[in-house]
């Protein structure tokens, strides 16, 4: 269910299900009196706009005087704009320059919009156009490259939010280059950004996959109340210890198929018809398992890790097109 959740004392979380592209969730952390936090924005401008005003009752008393921005997807902060213009944001040194080097608002909502004309070509150009419409669904864009963040950390920093701590820790490189978590320790609430995607297939695009599962350890280490993640319904310590037998698995799944030569797309066929696949099937957009093969391909190939270049982005957007238009998780 989508809408602004209390999740913690002065905590809130703004949650968008079932967590597909782009249905990023964000959060906000009060002060009563005195200041408040955002956590991310959203890169749809009406949703932005819609979270903006859900938050307003709540922040009356207590201006928005920060934000922090979990990492460079433009749906994790495409909405900064909707900030006051004299909050400070906060992100990592790492995603500031994945933010630096991404594709525009305007480029994307281009490239999406070319992809909605040519889906209906044959081959692979078509599907890597169908694909890329997918991950637009109906968002619009801003016109413009928002506002970045101004102040960025290399490992940890924290907070003063009107006397409330809140720490900072970047966590990647994983999902991103910079993946950083948001602590709220007095509320025991973590907002973890796409270290976690509940219920929703999640995206390994940079890895390595090693520094992913630390990364959760890390979470699970600190045993809170409420994890927001960056996609799906917020959850406790079962649903990490799901992603990581995720992570686990299409590792050690996906290696002998890689040593056997074979491709991030007939590997995933394989894997999505086994029996063990079926505990994350139900999961949002289950063709993503062909993104994070591409990644897992990529560095077993002896490449380090690093972003997706254009090239591997495009071939993989192929196979999980391909994947769903030849019904690879509909039930048999």
């Amino acid at each position: 269910m989508s809408g602004l959740q209390q999740v913690g004392d002065g905590v809130w979380a703004f949650v968008r299900t079932p967590g597909g592209w782009g249905e990023a969730n964000t959060g906000l952390v009060v002060a009563p009196g005195t200041a408040s936090l955002v956590v991310d924005t959203a890169w749809d401008v009406a949703w932005a706009q819609r979270i903006a005003e859900a938050q307003a009752p709540l922040v009356a008393d207590a201006p928005i005087t920060d934000a922090v921005n979990t990492h460079n997807d433009g749906d994790h902060w495409w909405g900064n704009d909707t900030l006051p213009p004299t909050a400070r944001i906060t992100t990592s040194a790492a995603a500031l320059e994945g933010m630096r080097e991404d594709l525009p608002p305007r480029a994307l909502a281009v490239l999406a919009g070319t992809g909605s004309l040519i889906r209906r070509v044959p081959g692979p150009i078509g599907a890597a156009g169908a694909y890329m419409a997918r991950v637009r669904g109906g968002a619009r864009f801003p016109r413009r490259t928002p506002r970045m963040p101004d102040t960025t950390f290399a490992t940890a920093t924290s907070l003063d939010i009107g006397g409330r701590t809140i720490e900072l820790e970047q966590l990647g490189p994983c999902h991103t280059a910079g993946d950083l978590v948001v602590r709220v320790a007095d509320a025991g609430v973590v907002f973890t950004g796409d270290l976690l995607f509940i219920g929703s297939t999640p995206i390994l695009w940079h890895g390595p996959l090693d520094n992913w599962l630390s990364a959760l350890d890390r979470l699970l280490g600190w045993d809170a109340a409420v994890y927001v993640p960056g996609h799906g319904p917020t959850c406790g310590a079962a649903e990490i210890r799901a992603l990581r037998d995720y992570w686990l698995w299409l590792r050690d799944a996906a290696l002998d198929h890689h040593r056997a030569g074979r491709t991030p797309l007939e590997t995933a066929r394989k894997l999505v018809r086994t029996r063990d696949f079926d505990a994350w099937r139900h999961w949002e957009s289950p063709e993503r398992i062909a993104l994070s093969l591409s990644t897992l391909f990529d560095q077993w190939n002896g490449n380090p890790p690093a972003p997706p270049t254009v090239t591997r982005r495009a071939t993989a957007f192929v196979a999980a097109e391909t994947l769903l238009r030849e019904g690879a998780f509909e039930a048999s």
